[in-house]
């Protein structure tokens, strides 16, 4: 392995518990609004308790009926905010935020983008004015990898798809995955600036970026170029590649990795 490799790898640690941190901020923030719905709804219910009982205590319980319903949309609101900070939960102690970069595991690939567009949720750029259209394969075989690296690799190419994106009037992002006998495939479209042929040639080169000047608010840092070059690097460990297709207005990354292929120590 060459040093230039060995520094690539180590940023690449650096780069998915940064941008983890600074994502899990966000969800922390996001989950402020449930919080508050439900002490709400639930000083409501108080209330409306303490009336059905003066209800039931006077004799006009005949009258409650409005009262009953109201406690009964309550209920329902409560029990649904429950249901959503569970659900958060469970992304939360997803792989890719608990599990160590070097487990090796049996990695559902389907599974893995979820949790990461559940995590890019946090990011109001994304959840908020980006159009998105998923396509996900029934039933892919897993990959047997780090669950770590698959979501470094995705988290990079969405962020780029995002940037390119920042400042145009269409933003549509798509992703799509299929399977072979012996291929998975992860396609991931945005309808961004596009690749300029004169950059293409440099594109997977660690610290050459496109974007010095982008304007996008859900941005991890300054762009260093290194999203790329981290993805190419790791995805061949897996026998697989990256290539891409562009044109102004469309570009599309796709990932190709062998099925069950287990990366090399």
């Amino acid at each position: 392995m060459s040093r230039e490799e060995m520094l690539i790898r180590r940023l690449a640690d650096h780069y998915c518990g940064a941008y983890l941190v600074r994502v899990i901020e966000g969800i922390i923030h996001n989950l402020n609004g449930p919080f508050q719905i439900l002490y709400i709804r639930s000083e409501q219910l108080e209330m409306s308790i303490k009336q059905l009982q003066e209800g039931i205590r006077t004799g006009r319980i005949s009258e409650m009926g409005d009262l009953l319903d109201k406690m009964s949309e309550r209920i329902n609101s409560i029990l649904k905010g429950l249901d959503d900070l569970n659900n958060q939960h469970l992304h939360l102690t997803s792989g890719m935020i608990v599990e160590r970069r070097s487990t090796l595991q049996p990695i559902k690939i389907n599974d893995l983008i979820e949790d990461i567009l559940f995590l890019l949720n946090a990011n109001m750029f994304f959840k908020h004015k980006v159009d998105k259209v998923y396509h996900f394969d029934q039933n892919p075989p897993a990959v047997v990898g780090r669950y770590s690296e698959f979501g470094v690799m995705i988290l990079n190419i969405v962020q780029n798809a995002l940037e390119a994106m920042a400042n145009t009037e269409e933003r549509h992002l798509e992703i799509e995955t299929s399977h072979n006998e012996r291929t998975i495939t992860i396609k991931i479209s945005d309808t961004g600036c596009g690749i300029p042929e004169k950059d293409r040639k440099h594109l997977f080169s660690p610290f050459f970026t496109t974007k010095k000047d982008s304007d996008y608010e859900g941005k991890l840092d300054e762009n260093l170029g290194l999203g790329l070059s981290i993805v190419d690097l790791l995805i061949r460990d897996y026998g697989g590649a990256i290539t891409y297709e562009s044109a102004p207005g469309a570009t599309t990354f796709i990932l190709s990795i062998p099925a069950g292929k287990r990366v090399k120590d």
